[in-house]
């Protein structure tokens, strides 16, 4: 599965599939009763953008998300 990234540094967006799921807490619910994901995602290879690192929350990436997403 292919997660749209938005590398940090750059402000540019890209596909990957390279990542782990990191602290992964399961699902949380907001003061509003809205369930996300509270875990964090990590690239795997350095950004194709910058070449860093970068670590995600998982409610900051864009979704949902699906095999036909990538353009």
């Amino acid at each position: 599965m292919k997660f749209l990234f938005i590398c940090p540094l750059r402000q540019e967006s890209f596909f990957s599939e390279d990542f782990q799921i990191t602290d992964n807490r399961g699902i949380a619910v907001d003061d509003l009763g809205n369930k996300y994901l509270n875990a964090r995602i990590r690239l795997s290879a350095p950004c194709p953008v910058c070449g860093e690192h970068h670590e995600f929350q998982a409610n900051e990436l864009s979704g949902p998300f699906s095999a036909n997403d990538e353009k």
